[in-house]
């Protein structure tokens, strides 16, 4: 391809994405209505005008976005990628408080490094049909090794972070509060959990483990890196928690950490701290801009301000919390903390909590209960919700110079949706088209670090329903080996009817 604008002397390129709608989240927040990116090695050489892009490169392949939306890949930022073996199997019935020793012990107890890597294999096809380029995986995968040969097969962006940072794993909390009792699962009072066999057991094991994925940030340029994760949820000591941060900091990195999650564990840091629990992580030095919170649902006023004044990042699960019944879309504090300049970003959490790895769905709720409970329809807008999943996101996961927007030096990390859905049309505002209408639905192709991995809707590089049919066989073998039978919901929902119907009086 030639132009006689510069006599034919264009710069090379690997591929430029044509005649797309640029959602470009850049400095300005630039929309280009017919617009072009050209890449090459892996960045975003330039983007700008069709024409103008066209005029100055060559592009090795091409790709017609077809007029269609195309904008910066998603990025999540609070999940645990290998429980997907056993999605949906919590009933409803069960209390949150009783899955870790009912479900999850059994898991770790059982799981094996090939699970493992199917499990995190199946998480990341999902978030790519999703429209995810990159996700922070909260430090709970037995094998991460297994779980970054998952990434590289599939070509997503991950941040890998040690297993089970912890040294109190007795001390774990997580539910809701029986009325009336200040805190009946802090570590004083916790049941005897079943113990992790392959998890560190004491403050020794855990450093000794603290900071092994890192090795994996020697390249600037890898796909799969390393960060620091602890678990959080009343299983990490003072001491720990500081030797966490101070590895965080010298890498480089940021740190994810479970924060008051649920009433169960912010009641058990605030017993164990005597105040509130981020005022006594703002007074220690753990609160920081490197560090991210996953869910912080659970905050009073005086936390809200020292969240603000740490430049500290929230991963806000909505669905999460809704899941179980928590009650943060209704007293929690991340649409206020987010209209304050906090940096909120988003997080589906696992595979019984949100149960999909769809980050559409998290800021779709985000900005839909932000509103109702606000009764405020300008609370939160489509706007919001792209800059929690793009910007924020990649501010909360370190790596804001690299994703995030679409911009000449960033990575080609971007999502191109399609016109071709009925939820698309008819074609008038892209924004809105896409946030309230069609989200991951549309989502055609996917390129990351410049790699087509998604495209036209089928994985290039493999059979996806053949892995998905060994997948199926894991999860069965793993059910079988974890004694675990799938139940229905044992919730008598004849006798609600009747309670509802009820004449008063």
């Amino acid at each position: 391809m030639t132009s006689p604008l510069d006599g034919g002397n264009l710069t090379a390129a690997d591929l430029i994405v044509r005649h797309g709608y640029l959602i470009t989240m850049d400095d300005e927040r630039r929309h280009i209505e017919d617009g072009a990116i050209a890449i090459a090695r892996g960045r975003i050489l330039a983007l700008g005008p069709d024409a103008e892009i066209c005029a100055r490169f060559s592009g090795a392949r091409e790709i017609d976005a077809e007029s269609a939306p195309v904008h910066p890949g998603f990025i999540e930022c609070h999940m645990h990628a290998s429980f997907q073996l056993y999605r949906g199997v919590l009933p409803d019935h069960m209390a949150e408080a009783d899955a870790f020793d009912s479900v999850e012990a059994h898991f770790y107890n059982h799981v094996t490094d090939e699970d493992e890597y199917l499990a995190v294999l199946l998480s990341s096809l999902e978030m790519v049909r999703n429209g995810t380029t990159c996700f922070l995986e909260a430090g709970t995968i037995l094998s991460p090794e297994n779980a970054a040969r998952a990434a590289a097969l599939v070509g997503i962006r991950a941040i890998l972070g040690d297993p089970f940072i912890w040294d109190q794993p007795q001390g774990f909390a997580q539910g809701k509060l029986e009325e009336k009792q200040a805190c009946t699962t802090c570590a004083s009072h916790a049941r005897i959990h079943e113990k992790l066999k392959r998890a560190p057991q004491t403050r020794e094991e855990a450093l000794a483990t603290l900071g092994r994925e890192l090795r994996r940030n020697a390249d600037p340029d890898a796909l799969v890196t390393g960060h620091i994760a602890v678990l959080g949820l009343g299983t990490a000591s003072e001491d720990l928690m500081m030797a966490a941060k101070a590895a965080a900091d010298a890498a480089g990195v940021v740190l994810n950490i479970h924060q008051s999650y649920s009433p169960a564990d912010t009641a058990a840091d605030r017993q164990r701290f005597g105040t509130d629990p981020l005022l006594h992580l703002a007074r220690i030095g753990f609160l920081d801009r490197n560090v991210t919170m996953g869910h912080g649902n659970h905050l009073t006023d005086a936390e809200c301000d020292v969240f603000l004044d740490s430049g500290a990042s929230i991963a806000w699960a909505p669905a999460a919390s809704m899941m179980w019944g928590h009650g943060s879309m209704t007293h929690g504090r991340h649409a206020e903390l987010y209209l304050r300049g906090g940096n909120i970003a988003l997080g589906s959490d696992s595979s019984n909590w949100s149960n999909d790895f769809d980050l559409w769905r998290q800021a779709s709720l985000a900005v839909l209960t932000a509103r109702e409970v606000a009764q405020d329809r300008t609370r939160l807008v489509a706007e919001d919700g792209f800059e929690m999943a793009t910007l924020n996101g990649a501010r909360a996961v370190g790596m804001e110079s690299r994703i995030g927007s679409l911009a000449a030096g960033k990575c080609a990390d971007i999502v191109i949706h399609t016109l071709g859905r009925p939820e698309m049309q008819p074609v008038t505002d892209r924004v809105r088209g896409l946030f309230y209408s069609s989200r991951s639905k549309s989502v055609h192709t996917v390129i990351i670090n410049g790699r087509v991995v998604l495209e036209a809707g089928q994985f290039p590089a493999f059979n996806e329903r053949e892995l998905l049919r060994e997948i199926g066989r894991a999860s069965a073998g793993l059910l079988k080996r974890m004694g675990v039978t799938v139940e229905a919901n044992r919730i008598n929902r004849t006798a609600r009817a009747r309670h509802r119907t009820r004449p008063h009086g």
